[in-house]
């Protein structure tokens, strides 16, 4: 992906974190769970009712990703916050948590970007030996196209009891070359639901 795509890629998920929105480029995007922490006691929890929040300034983008999280979460009943929230502002602490509890929501999932990177990557090559890496990379230099350059957008999701006001599963994830908005939240959704039932927290 050349420094053009992966400017607009980049500016397109941006749109995620509330900064803009544009038209993304097609792109195969890749998720994976960096880290995760589950709290040994949430295993087996029996969560009645889950609220999906995806904190962004753009309620287009909240919708679709709180929709697209939702959908994935097989275990249990889980909701999109904006259908239960409708247009409450979100830093108002209390009242988001009295319609939470009015509507029998029994823990909250809070889904948030926190950052887009550039990573470049060598592709290919011979490093075992001096020799054989000289002749390789001397020679690769002078060729277009030996470095891979890729759009990383980092989001950290965590699931808390409403009523213990407890952290009961907390993960961190990165998605490589996103295409979307929306293969971004489908991508990241499916790996936050496989740790959520891999960690018995939703059954």
């Amino acid at each position: 992906m050349d420094a053009r795509m992966n400017e607009r890629a980049r500016a397109g998920i941006l749109a995620i974190g509330g900064v803009l929105l544009a038209t993304l480029v097609a792109s195969c995007a890749s998720t994976e769970m960096t880290s995760t922490w589950t709290d040994p006691s949430a295993k087996g929890a029996s969560l009645s009712k889950i609220a999906v929040v995806c904190l962004t300034k753009d309620p287009g983008l909240r919708r679709m990703a709180e929709d697209t999280t939702a959908s994935k979460l097989a275990g249990a009943a889980a909701i999109p916050s904006y259908q239960i929230l409708g247009e409450t502002d979100l830093k108002d602490l209390e009242t988001v948590k009295g319609k939470l509890r009015a509507a029998g929501i029994s823990a909250v999932l809070v889904m948030r970007m926190t950052g887009v990177s550039e990573q470049v990557t060598a592709v290919g090559g011979p490093y075992g030996t001096f020799d054989g890496y000289w002749g390789y990379a001397a020679g690769a230099v002078y060729a277009p196209g030996y470095l891979q350059e890729d759009t990383v957008v980092h989001m950290v999701s965590n699931l808390y009891s409403l009523d213990g006001n407890k952290l009961m599963w907390s993960g961190v994830s990165q998605t490589f070359d996103p295409g979307s908005a929306q293969a971004f939240m489908t991508d990241v959704s499916k790996a936050v639901a496989k740790s959520l039932e891999k960690e018995h927290v939703v059954l």
